[in-house]
């Protein structure tokens, strides 16, 4: 039984992993920056840089604020929705740019006189309405794209609400740290199953409804990998296939607890990755695990 202390740095613990999760560690730019990027480097050097570059410089201030952001935190809420206002931005400054391209022909053609029985004249003139027309058009889409990207902005604070809250109550129940492969959730053999066995022990069955939580809160992109591990004693005849059942024993009830099958496989190591040496009884129990690998990588087949 942990004391109120131990619960406190637990807590403290999943609070900071969350943290890593969620945003400081892409180094994936998100689409939506990627796409602000190309549609800013083709009008720069297109009609908007001379025609609008009042509306193509604000553009270029909320890619800035995008880009910066991503630099610091990475793919954070906060990059994706600069991104996205900038991308409207540069798409603005176009539209603005066409309208005063025809803007721009009228005047030639009035300097040239007889405008109004001009063909080309006119042909501008309707092209110019044309552009109006566009431009009113992209002014509701973008006041609908706000409203949609606040919906957005909210479900994915909820998302990233729950998300913590869920590694929050994880972290009581297992060990769970920031490696280089991921996120590692760690439980013990001998919480999980008797020994030799790999059938789920009824006292389990709490620990990994709280690990499905946590599973199913994370980002679309995640992917785990159930680990099954064993200690040196006995042969690998015996600890390879040992490891490989009880991996799939969790897998298969975290799958029947809402966990996407797609994302999720699971592996036998049987003893070949101790955490520990196995010369003490107490060393070959920590070596005796289950451990679940949360990570933007694919998932191969069990």
């Amino acid at each position: 039984m942990m004391t109120r202390t131990q619960q406190y740095l637990f807590a403290a613990a999943a609070i900071a992993i969350v943290g890593l999760t969620i945003g400081a560690c892409a180094t994936t730019a998100p689409t939506q920056l990627i796409q602000a990027r190309d549609a800013y480097a083709v009008s720069n050097s297109g009609l908007a840089a001379k025609l609008s570059p009042t509306e193509l410089y604000d553009a270029k201030k909320a890619l800035d604020r995008a880009n910066k952001e991503f630099e610091d935190h990475g793919d954070t809420v906060a990059c994706r929705d600069d991104a996205y206002i900038a991308q409207r931005k540069i798409e603005l400054a176009d539209v603005k740019a066409r309208t005063e391209q025809d803007r721009m022909k009228i005047f030639e053609a009035k300097k040239a006189g007889g405008v109004a029985k001009d063909a080309q004249a006119t042909s501008t003139t309707a092209a110019l309405a044309s552009a109006r027309e566009m431009l009113k058009d992209e002014r509701r889409d973008n006041d609908t794209a706000n409203a949609q990207l606040d919906v957005e902005r909210q479900g994915r604070l909820s998302a990233e609400e729950k998300l913590a809250g869920a590694m929050k109550d994880l972290a009581t129940v297992a060990t769970v740290k920031e490696e280089t492969r991921g996120v590692v959730v760690s439980l013990s053999g001998s919480v999980l199953f008797a020994s030799g066995q790999y059938a789920l022990l009824n006292t389990a069955l709490t620990r990994l409804d709280q690990v499905a939580s946590a599973l199913i809160a994370q980002d679309a992109d995640k992917r785990s990998v159930v680990e099954g591990h064993t200690d040196s004693r006995g042969s690998d005849a015996i600890n390879q296939p040992l490891s490989i059942n009880r991996a799939n024993a969790v897998r298969d009830y975290l799958v029947a607890r809402g966990v996407d099958p797609a994302k999720i496989s699971a592996i036998g190591l049987g003893s070949s990755r101790p955490i520990v040496n196995n010369n003490t009884a107490e060393n070959r129990s920590n070596n005796r695990r289950v451990e679940i690998v949360i990570s933007n990588g694919t998932v191969s087949q069990r």
